[in-house]
C-alpha cells in the first residue's frame, strides 16, 4: 500500500518554505489529499498491526496522531504548522505515561523511531527503578551487542537524576540506569527515500519489533 507520494513531499517542502496560514489555506486541498489522507492511512495501519501482536494497545488511529498545528502560545517560534508528522501508539491513549509506548516522527528528510516509558509518575518511576536494578542481568542480555535491539537502537537510555535516593544507592552503583526518570530507545534514520517508500509502515514496524523485548521488560517493570 502506498502512503506518501511525490505530491506529498512537494506540499511538505512548500509548507516548510511558506509556513503561514495564507499559504496553507490556498493549498488546503493539497494538504487534505496528499498529506492528511496518507497520514491517516499510515496511523491506521500502524495501530492495527501493533494491536495484532500486542492486543493491550487499544488506542485508536485518531488518538495516535498529532495535529499539524503547532502550539505557539509559549514559543518564540510563531510558525503555525509542524514540518514533521508524529504517531504514538500507547496502551489506551497517545500519552499514557504509565505504560511503554511506540512512537515515530516522519519528515521528508527521514524518520525517527523510538519508544519506551517516557514520563512515569514518581511512584511508578521508583518501582521501575528498583526493577531495573534487581533485573540488571536480564537487561544486559537484552542489550547484548548481537541483539536486534542493540544493532537498531543501542542500549536503553533516558534522562537521569544525578543522585539516587538512599534506598536505591546500592542498586545504582551496580546499574546506573536505576537513576533514570525515563527509559527510552530512539533511532534517527536520515534517508529521504523513506518518506515516499510504499512499505513505510513495515519499515517502522520492523524497528518496533526489534525493540519489543525491551518493551516487554518495561511492561514487566510496570507490573512489578
Amino acid at each position: 500500500m502506498s502512503f506518501f507520494t511525490k505530491e506529498s513531499a512537494k506540499f511538505w517542502r512548500g509548507l516548510a518554505k511558506n509556513n503561514n496560514k495564507v499559504w496553507f489555506d490556498e493549498h488546503r486541498k493539497d494538504y487534505e489529499k496528499h498529506l492528511k489522507a496518507p497520514y491517516d492511512a499510515l496511523a491506521e495501519a500502524l495501530v492495527e498491526q501493533v494491536k495484532e501482536v500486542e492486543p493491550e494497545y487499544e488506542v485508536s488511529a485518531k488518538q495516535a496522531k498529532y495535529r499539524i498545528n503547532r502550539d505557539i502560545r509559549f514559543s518564540k517560534d510563531k510558525t503555525p504548522y509542524k514540518t514533521r508528522l508524529g504517531i504514538t501508539v500507547g496502551r489506551s491513549q497517545k500519552h499514557d505515561w504509565s505504560y511503554p509506548a511506540y512512537t515515530v516522527s516522519i519528515g521528508v528528510d527521514g524518520i525517527s523511531v523510538g519508544g519506551g516509558l517516557y514520563m512515569p509518575d514518581p511512584e511508578l518511576r521508583d518501582k521501575v527503578r528498583r526493577y531495573v536494578g534487581e533485573h540488571r542481568d536480564e537487561l544486559a542480555k537484552l542489550e547484548a551487542k548481537n541483539t536486534p535491539l542493540f544493532k537498531t537502537f543501542g542500549p536503553l537510555g533516558g534522562d537521569a537524576h544525578k543522585r539516587a535516593p538512599a534506598e536505591l544507592k546500592e542498586l545504582a552503583q551496580l546499574e546506573p540506569r536505576v537513576l533514570n526518570k525515563q527509559w527510552v530507545f530512539w533511532a534517527d534514520i536520515a534517508d529521504k527515500n523513506l518518506f515516499t517508500n510504499p512499505e513505510l509502515d513495515q519499515i517502522i514496524l520492523d524497528y518496533w519489533e526489534a525493540a519489543r523485548p525491551i518493551q516487554e521488560f518495561l511492561k514487566d517493570a510496570v507490573r512489578y
